[in-house]
C-alpha cells in the first residue's frame, strides 16, 4: 500500500490541464513509475490529489512536488530516470521541489531549473546526479533551502559525483537558510568565506566530505557574518592546524561537527560557544589533558552530545568530573571518549549523568572494576567499555539496565574475571552484544539469551558456547562473529533458524565436517569460516545457495576437490579467500563476472593449469595471491587490465617465459611483486623500475640473467629486493597482516 504524502490537498477547481500534462510526461521519464506513482493516471483528472502533489486551493496551480526520500519513506521509492525531465519547467508556480533519493543515473543537474524562479525549496540530495553544478541555480533568488548533499558511503573510496567550479552564484541567494553541499567537490573554490558572508539568513550549513582544506576556507581571524548559523558540518575534509577563528562569531551555533579532519589545536574559540547542544571533534589529532575537557564543559548548559573519540586526549579520567557541579551534567545524553589515552579508575560520579544514553570509553587504559554507580543510568542505551584494563567480575546489575541496546565488554587487555552473569539474559531491548576475554570463566548457555528477542548482532571471542542440540534462539541475528570459541564440533544447529543472518564469521572455532547445505535459508553477504577443520568439497551449487555473497573466506581448512563453476554466479564478490586448503583442478574461466573483486587468495592449494585470459576482466583486483600451486604457462597479457593491483604473488609455481614488460608498464601501483621459484628466464626488464611504490620485489629461484637494471639496484637499498633463497619468507607477515586488517575493516 502506498503511503500518501501529507502534501495532497483537494482544490475547488482541480489542477491546470497544462500542468497535468507536464506531470504525466514527467512520470513517463521514469523507467519504473509504478507503484510509487500509481495515482498519477488518466483516470484521476485532478492531479492535485496525486501522490506528492500540492496545489494552490484558489488557482489550482501546482505549488509543490514532493517525491523525496522522507516523504516516500514507507513506500517502494526506487524511482529511476535517465535525467530530470524538462517537463518540470511547465510548472511555473512551483515553490517546493523535492526529488531526493531518486536515481537519475549520473545525469547532470539541468540548467532549466535556474528558470523556475518561484522555487523556495529545492532538494536534489541522494539523486545520483553528476557533473558541475550549474551557475543558473543562482537565479533562484527566493530559495530558502538548497540541498545537493549525498550520504557518505564509509566502505567505498571517495568519488565526488557533483562538483562546483565557482561558488559565487550562491551569494545571490540572499534568503538562503539551509545549504547542504555534503559530498559535493568544493575543492576548486577559493572564495568560500566571502560567499558565506553574503548569506545573512543562513542557519544550516553542511559541507561534509567536500574535499576542503585550509586554502578553501581560511582559518585566520577574518570578520564574518555567520552569527545566525546554528548547524555547521565540516566533517570528512582535510583541514588541519587550529580550529577556524570564525567560530568565535558563531554565537548561535548549536550543532558543530569537525570530525574526520587533521585538526591539532583548538584555540580559544570553542569555549565561547555556550549554546552548543551537539559537538563532534572525533578522528582528529587533538592532544590535550583531561583538564581542558573539564574546563570546556564548564558553561555548556545545553550540551547533549560530546564526541572526542579517536584523538590523543590524555589524563586521569576521574578529573573529567572535577566540575561536576556545572550545569552540563543535567542534559548530557552522549559521551564518547573512545580511542584516547585516558587512564585510572572509572569514577562513581558517572552515575550523576542521569540522562546519559551513550557511554563510549573503549580503547583507553582504564583499570579497576566497573563502578556500581553505572547501574543508576536507567536511560543508558549503549555501554562500550571494550579494550581497556578493567578487572573484577561483570556486575549482575547490568541486567537492570532495561533500556540497553548495545553492550561491549572485554578486549585483548581486559582482566575481567568470574562467570558471565545470567542477568544479561534479561536485557530485553539488547540489539548488540560483544564479549571478549581470555580471563573470563566464559561459558554461555541458553539462559544468557532468554529474553534477548531483539538481538541483531553477536560477537564472542575466546568463550565457551553450550546450548542444547534442539535450541531455538529467541532472536534473529543479522551479524554473528565467533572467534576462538569452543562450540563443540560441527556447525551449530541453532544457526538454521537464523534466516535473516547477513554476516557470519566462525573463525578458529574447531568446526569439523562438511559445509552444510542449509546456508541457503539465510541471506548471507559475508561468510568467514577460516582456521577450522572443515572437510570435503565446496558445494557445487554454492553460487545458487548464496547469491548475495560479497565476501567468502574459507582459508586454512581441509577443503578438497575443484573450485565449483557455480562460483561464477557470485558477481557481487569483493573478496574470495580459499587459500591453505587442498583444492585441485583448474582455475575458473569466468573472471570477467567479478568486476567488483578486490581480493583473490587461492595460494597454498594443488591448483594446476593455466591462468585464463579472463583474469583481466576482474579489473578491480588489488590483491592477487596464486602462490604455492602447480600453475604453468605464461602470464596472460590481459592481467595488465588489473591496474589497481597492489600485491601480485604467483611464487612457487611452474610459470615460464620472459618476465613480462607490461607488469612495470601497467601495474604501476604495485607494492609487492613476488615471482620466486618459477621457471622464468632472461633479463629483468627495466620497466620494473616504473612502479614507484614497490616495496618488495622477489624474483629468487628462477633462471634469470645476472644483470640487474641500475634503478633496481638503487631501489634495493630502500626497498626489499629478494633474489636469494635465504630471504624466502621475508614478506609474509606484511601480507597476512594486510589481509587481516582488510577483512576486519570491511566485515566488522
Amino acid at each position: 500500500m502506498i503511503c500518501c504524502s501529507e502534501k495532497v490537498v483537494n482544490t475547488t477547481f482541480g489542477c491546470i490541464t497544462r500542468e497535468r500534462k507536464a506531470l504525466l510526461k514527467f512520470r513517463e521519464s521514469f523507467r519504473n513509475p509504478f507503484p510509487t506513482l500509481s495515482s498519477w493516471n488518466d483516470d484521476t483528472k485532478d492531479c492535485c490529489t496525486w501522490q506528492g502533489i500540492e496545489c494552490d486551493k484558489f488557482t489550482g496551480h501546482v505549488t509543490s512536488l514532493d517525491l523525496g526520500y522522507e516523504s516516500l519513506l514507507h513506500s517502494d521509492n526506487s524511482l529511476q530516470g535517465k535525467m530530470i525531465d524538462p517537463s518540470l519547467s511547465e510548472l511555473k508556480h512551483l515553490s517546493y521541489l523535492d526529488l531526493s533519493g531518486i536515481n537519475f543515473q549520473l545525469s547532470p543537474i539541468p540548467a532549466f531549473l535556474g528558470l523556475m524562479t518561484q522555487l523556495q525549496h529545492l532538494n536534489l540530495s541522494r539523486t545520483s546526479l553528476s557533473g558541475v553544478v550549474p551557475h543558473d541555480l543562482g537565479n533562484l533568488s527566493s530559495l530558502s533551502v538548497l540541498d545537493l548533499g549525498v550520504v557518505r558511503n564509509l566502505v567505498d573510496s571517495i568519488d565526488y559525483p557533483l562538483e562546483v567550479d565557482d561558488l559565487m552564484w550562491v551569494s545571490r541567494l540572499s534568503l538562503l537558510e539551509h545549504l547542504n553541499m555534503s559530498y559535493v567537490d568544493l575543492s576548486p573554490t577559493k572564495d568560500l568565506l566571502k560567499v558565506l558572508n553574503m548569506l545573512p539568513s543562513l542557519s544550516m550549513l553542511s559541507m561534509s566530505s567536500s574535499g576542503l582544506d585550509n586554502t578553501n576556507l581560511p582559518h585566520a581571524c577574518i570578520n564574518s557574518s555567520l552569527s545566525n548559523v546554528q548547524h555547521l558540518d565540516l566533517s570528512w575534509n582535510y583541514f588541519d592546524g587550529e580550529f577556524p577563528c570564525f567560530l568565535h562569531n558563531m554565537t548561535s551555533l548549536r550543532y558543530l561537527d569537525l570530525s574526520f579532519n587533521n585538526y591539532s589545536f583548538v584555540g580559544l574559540n570553542l569555549p565561547m560557544l555556550r549554546n552548543l547542544v551537539q559537538i563532534n571533534l572525533g578522528y582528529n589529532f587533538l592532544n590535550y589533558n583531561v583538564d581542558w575537557i573539564s574546563g570546556f564543559l564548564t558553561n555548556k548548559c545545553h550540551l547533549k552530545s560530546l564526541d572526542l573519540s579517536f584523538n590523543q586526549f590524555y589524563g586521569e579520567i576521574s578529573k573529567l568530573f572535577q566540575n561536576l557541579s556545572g550545569c552540563w551534567r543535567h542534559n548530557l545524553e552522549t559521551l564518547d571518549l573512545s580511542e584516547n589515552k585516558f587512564y585510572g579508575h572509572l569514577p562513581e560520579e558517572f552515575g550523576e549523568l542521569k540522562k546519559l544514553m551513550y557511554l563510549g570509553i573503549s580503547n583507553n587504559v582504564i583499570n579497576g572494576s566497573i563502578p556500581s554507580s553505572l547501574g543508576n543510568l536507567s536511560a543508558l542505551r549503549t555501554m562500550d567499555l571494550f579494550d581497556n584494563q578493567l578487572s573484577g567480575p561483570i556486575p549482575s546489575w547490568l541486567g537492570n539496565l532495561r533500556e540497553l541496546r548495545a553492550l561491549l565488554l572485554g578486549g585483548d587487555n581486559s582482566q575481567l574475571s568470574g562467570r558471565i552473569p545470567l542477568s544479561l539474559g534479561q536485557l530485553s531491548n539488547l540489539e548488540l552484544l560483544y564479549l571478549s576475554s581470555t580471563t573470563l570463566d566464559g561459558t554461555l548457555c541458553e539462559a544468557h539469551f532468554a529474553k534477548l528477542s531483539k538481538l541483531r548482532g553477536l560477537g564472542l571471542y575466546s568463550l565457551k558456547f553450550r546450548v542444547g542440540f534442539d535450541w531455538v534462539p529467541p532472536f534473529q541475528l543479522k551479524y554473528l562473529l565467533m572467534q576462538s570459541c569452543d562450540i563443540e564440533g560441527h556447525f551449530p544447529q541453532w544457526l538454521r533458524s537464523q534466516e535473516k543472518l547477513a554476516r557470519l564469521y566462525l573463525v578458529n572455532c574447531s568446526i569439523s565436517g562438511a559445509l552444510p547445505n542449509w546456508f541457503h535459508y539465510m541471506k548471507l553477504t559475508n561468510l568467514g569460516l577460516s582456521q577450522n577443520h572443515i572437510q570435503g568439497p565446496i558445494p557445487n551449487n554454492i553460487g545458487r545457495m548464496l547469491p548475495r555473497l560479497r565476501i567468502l573466506d574459507l582459508e586454512e581448512n581441509y577443503i578438497t576437490g575443484p573450485i565449483p563453476d557455480s562460483l561464477c554466479e557470485l558477481k557481487s564478490l569483493i573478496a574470495l579467500d580459499l587459500s591453505k586448503n587442498q583444492l585441485s583442478g583448474n582455475l575458473l574461466d569466468c573472471w570477467g563476472n567479478f568486476q567488483q573483486l578486490e581480493v583473490l587468495r587461492l595460494s597454498s592449494n594443488e591448483i594446476s593449469g593455466f591462468i585464463p585470459n579472463s583474469i583481466g576482466g576482474a579489473y578491480s583486483l588489488q590483491m592477487l595471491h596464486l602462490n604455492n600451486n602447480s600453475l604453468t604457462g605464461k602470464l596472460p597479457s590481459t592481467l595488465r587490465n588489473c591496474t589497481r593491483l597492489l600485491i601480485l604473488d604467483i611464487g612457487e609455481n611452474i610459470f615460464s617465459g620472459n618476465l613480462p614488460k607490461w607488469i612495470g608498464e601497467y601495474l604501476i601501483d604495485l607494492k609487492v611483486l613476488r615471482l620466486r621459484e618459477n621457471e622464468f628466464y632472461g633479463p629483468i626488464p627495466s620497466e620494473f623500475c616504473k612502479p614507484l611504490n614497490l616495496q618488495i620485489l622477489d624474483l629468487a629461484s628462477n633462471n634469470l640473467t645476472e644483470r640487474i637494471p641500475h634503478c633496481i639496484r638503487f631501489w634495493g637499498v630502500i626497498g626489499t629486493l629478494v633474489l636469494k633463497r635465504s630471504w624466502r619468507h621475508v614478506y609474509f607477515e606484511f601480507v597476512d597482516e594486510r589481509i587481516c586488517k582488510w577483512f576486519v575493516r570491511n566485515c566488522m
